[in-house]
């Protein structure tokens, strides 16, 4: 696991020159909406609820000075049950 952490890493700062905007797409449980904006508040964000409205996708755009803070944040994102990041 740790390995793909190093991996993805490497390929965030190959791709990005820092600092720079970063998009995160998200789809939670829209019972965890609200864990989920609470983690991201003061970034800017849309929503859209899914048809049946069990679920909501969220994007969120973060300038982010490092992958760090990238990584830091699906990290955090990650503990949320049910969310899927894309």
């Amino acid at each position: 696991m740790a390995h793909s952490i190093e991996q993805f890493k490497a390929t965030l700062d190959e791709h990005h020159e820092w600092p720079c905007d970063y998009t995160f797409k998200f789809i939670v449980p829209s019972k965890s909406l609200d864990e989920l904006k609470s983690m991201i508040d003061g970034f800017p964000y849309t929503e859209k609820d899914s048809k049946t409205g069990k679920y909501t996708s969220v994007t969120v755009i973060i300038h982010a000075n490092s992958s760090d803070v990238i990584l830091n944040i699906y990290e955090k994102a990650a503990t949320i049950e049910g969310l899927i990041s894309l």
